[in-house]
Parts: C-alpha cells; structure tokens; sequence
C-alpha cells in the first residue's frame, strides 16, 4: 500500500473514531416530570435548615444570593443580661432572614431569633456560661461580635 493510500486510509478511521466518540460522549435525554417546589418564609430559623432543592438551573439560578459583606454589629440593647431576657441587636449587612445562620452567646450555645430588616430580636440562652461572652452573628458573608454579659 503507497503512503497516500495509508495516508486516506488513516483519515477515514480517525474520522470514524472521531464520530463514534462524539456520538457517544452526548448525554442520554431522559424525560423527567419537574416537580414544584412549595418555598415558604419565616422569619424565624430553626438550627438546622435543609438547603432547597431546585427542579431546574433555571429556578435555581432566580434564588436569593446570600453572599456580600460580613454583618456589622453596632449596638446591642440591652448589653447585659440573664437567661430568658431578650435583647436587640442593631446593625447592618443582616441580610435576607433565609441568610441568617446563627446568634450565639459564647461557642455552643445557640439562640432562638428573629429578624427585622435592621435588627435582630434574640433570647439568652440557658445553660450557657456566666460572665462576659462574645455575642456572635454569623450570616453566609461572615461572621462579627460583640462583649455581652450574662449574669
């Protein structure tokens, strides 16, 4: 066989390769019925929330970003108290309430909340330590905190 004929011969097999190989790199289309995802707000989070499910990229990419800047604290009223009392903490970068992780006094000791657009309402834990701790606000852009004392 001449190296021309070689050369044409090569040609077709890659180029029967390169079909084949693309045609078997396509995804299979399967039908699927989407389902509808039912979204509620509150403005209360529980401790442990399941991120949503999307049925498409489209719903998907129309979601709420959580992302910015890091929350700042500027006051906490009052800046002292017992388990059970409730304070008010002003600030900004809060976010959207589904953005809001977590209010803690001290690590481990989560607080229940609730968020207004330029507060947040939260109640002292019990069982946590006495003495001064760091009230810490964490949303999905970061964390900040402030001295608080717990008599």
């Amino acid at each position: 066989m001449s190296t021309a004929c070689s050369r044409i011969v090569m040609a077709i097999v890659l180029a029967a390769i390169s079909s084949a190989n693309s045609w078997a790199a396509e995804p299979i289309k399967q039908k699927t019925k989407a389902t509808k995802v039912a979204q509620t707000h509150s403005n209360a989070q529980a401790p442990k929330k399941a991120s949503p499910k999307y049925a498409s990229a489209e719903t998907a990419g129309s979601a709420q970003s959580c992302f910015g800047e890091a929350p700042t604290l500027n006051t906490i009223t009052p800046d002292e108290g017992k388990a059970g009392d409730t304070i008010t903490i002003t600030g900004t970068n809060f976010g959207a309430a589904t953005c809001l992780r977590s209010i803690s006094f001290g690590p481990g000791h989560p607080a229940q909340f609730q968020q207004t657009n330029d507060s947040i309402t939260a109640t002292v834990p019990n069982g946590g330590k006495k003495g001064i701790v760091l009230l810490s606000v964490t949303t999905a852009s970061g964390e900040n905190s402030k001295p608080f004392l717990v008599k």
